[in-house]
């Protein structure tokens, strides 16, 4: 997936005309931003894989109006077409930070963020624009047309899929800019496909929170058949994105009187979801009865122990597990968490057990949690080598996350005003440390935030954005979710672990983990160019086909 920029210079434009260059997806570019170079995007991607870039419009003394953007087909060799409608086109909205987060460094101001898409990402039609009185559903945030204002930059995202059953080898066509009084622009797109193709079903399992927060936002009532068809595209976004979707609530099997579960109303609907959206994990749920530690221990354990059979019964066993509990941090809660885990492995002993704890305590006095827990999930700086190489070696298995901003020093941090490289690179640590997952606490976090298009009083007003990878899509003109920069990053990342899996597979452990070294170094040290990532991708890609020795 590796992002090339032609050397051509930019052409000359008129002061009042505007002025265009590209650049990749790792980045932002804001409306202060000056012209960039660039002109021709080379986008290089496997079959199965999204490859994006951005194209930025800047205006000179004066206003540019009506503006819009059109992609043609990308044709290839011997007549191999990648048809324009596998180019999504979205204008990248800015939200205002009223003060920086905690630990960072950036000014608050206008940042580069959600991306609103041209057309309705459900049916492909036309997104009109909000009326009080004759369009009161319509767009407040209409992608197209748009205006660039004088002295400054508006930028466009492009995400480019690359099918399966592409052809390998080299492709072109364009993005044709128009705009009232205007010549037409041309910003011309090389993309190489490379002869590999990345895996349907997602290698890293993650766990990314609940929809359980977007009635409100969408007008509907929880659990009504409203909420349910915006929560199932919710879900399919995280899919799209190679993020495991949660398992809608609607979707457990009924449980019994005596503890058993009664799959037979949600069986076909589950399953339909489970092969659909690929999913790769299985959250179990915590026993619903009032005493599953004590006088309803017998019914909790036969609950966990014939849902683990259903789920062994329909191959969906491999990825189960129950959250046992969040961030335990003191000694009471890890005893909790040490009876809890009795119960499910006295269920059944393949049934594993997840914690957000790190391997090594905090206080060896609480003891530890080595015979409750089988995931292990630690907090980016609160991972320990040592006692983690020790839990690995037993057969356990590590994921890892993040919140706010935590740690002695500076780790990748997830909120707006940080590099949005740092949304990429936790997936190279993950590699790095020999970790398998990734978990974020939720993606809708709006309750607090008053319009999160408008501004972002941020979580705690300490953490910009934290919490919040989706926007509320009602005022882009559509019931459903509205993506970012930061979530495009995220599955940038999860598609380049896809790439080290490959090579992992094809006997070249070695090679790749001295790659991912030299850039993800450890939680606190990693490379901050996306460029050099970006190249050694293409090195990759070239192991990959057997190219590079």
């Amino acid at each position: 997936m590796y992002f090339i920029f032609a050397a051509l210079a930019l052409l000359p434009t008129p002061a009042e005309g505007l002025t265009v260059w590209v650049t990749h997806g790792s980045e932002r570019v804001f409306q202060h931003t000056p012209p960039g170079k660039q002109r021709t995007a080379r986008l290089q991607a496997a079959r199965n894989e999204y490859e994006p870039f951005q194209i930025a419009l800047r205006a000179g003394t004066e206003t540019i109006t009506d503006v819009t953007a059109e992609a043609s087909d990308l044709t290839g060799p011997n007549g191999a077409v990648i048809r324009r409608d596998h180019l999504t086109l979205f204008r990248e909205h800015y939200v205002y930070l009223r003060r920086p987060s905690y630990r960072s460094e950036a000014p608050p101001g206008l940042y580069p963020e959600a991306l609103i898409p041209f057309v309705n990402p459900l049916d492909g039609s036309e997104l009109t624009p909000w009326d009080a009185r004759r369009n009161p559903r319509g767009a407040k945030y209409d992608a197209v047309p748009f205006a660039v204002w004088r002295d400054w930059t508006q930028v466009l995202w492009v995400d480019v899929y690359v099918p399966s059953d592409a052809v390998p080898g080299e492709y072109r066509g364009t993005i044709t800019i128009r705009a009232r009084n205007q010549p037409d622009l041309l910003v011309p797109i090389e993309l190489t496909v490379w002869d590999f193709t990345l895996p349907t079903m997602p290698t890293v399992r993650s766990h990314f929170g609940s929809f359980s927060r977007i009635a409100p936002a969408h007008g509907v009532e929880p659990g009504s058949p409203e909420y349910r068809v915006i929560e199932r595209r919710y879900c399919q976004a995280l899919a799209d994105h190679r993020i495991t979707p949660p398992i809608p609530r609607h979707l457990y099997p009924a449980v019994k009187e005596d503890g058993s579960i009664d799959p037979s109303a949600t069986h076909e609907e589950l399953a339909q979801y489970m092969a659909d959206l690929r999913v790769n994990a299985f959250p179990l749920r915590w026993p619903p009865f009032k005493d599953p530690l004590g006088a309803d221990r017998e019914k909790a354990k036969r609950y966990l122990a014939s849902f683990y059979e259903y789920l062994q019964e329909n191959g969906w066993a491999e990825g189960a597990y129950l959250y046992i509990l969040d961030e335990p941090n003191d000694a009471e809660a890890y005893e909790q968490v040490r009876r809890r885990a009795a119960l499910v492995h006295e269920a059944h002993p393949q049934i594993r057990v997840l914690c957000t704890e790190q391997t090594k305590p905090s206080n060896p006095a609480w003891g530890d949690l080595n015979e409750a827990v089988d995931i292990w999930v630690p907090l980016w700086p609160l991972h320990d080598e040592e006692t983690a190489a020790q839990r690995l070696a037993a057969g356990d298995e590590l994921w890892s996350y993040t919140a706010l901003c935590q740690g002695p020093q500076p780790s990748p941090w997830w909120q707006i005003d940080f590099p949005v490289l740092n949304y990429r690179l936790p997936l190279w640590l993950n590699f790095r440390y020999h970790m398998t997952g990734l978990l974020y606490w939720t993606t809708v976090y709006w309750g607090h935030v008053r319009d999160p298009w408008l501004d972002q009083p941020s979580f705690r007003l300490a953490y910009n954005g934290e919490g919040m990878l989706f926007y509320p899509g009602g005022d882009a003109g559509f019931d459903g979710p509205v993506t970012s920069i930061r979530l495009k990053n995220i599955r940038e990342g999860m598609e380049d672990y896809e790439y080290f899996h490959l090579l992992v597979q094809r006997g070249e452990q070695e090679f790749v983990e001295r790659e991912v070294r030299a850039l993800a170094r450890s939680w606190f040290d990693w490379e901050k160019d996306p460029t050099v990532l970006l190249a050694t991708r293409a090195r990759l890609a070239q192991r990959i086909m057997g190219r590079q020795r």
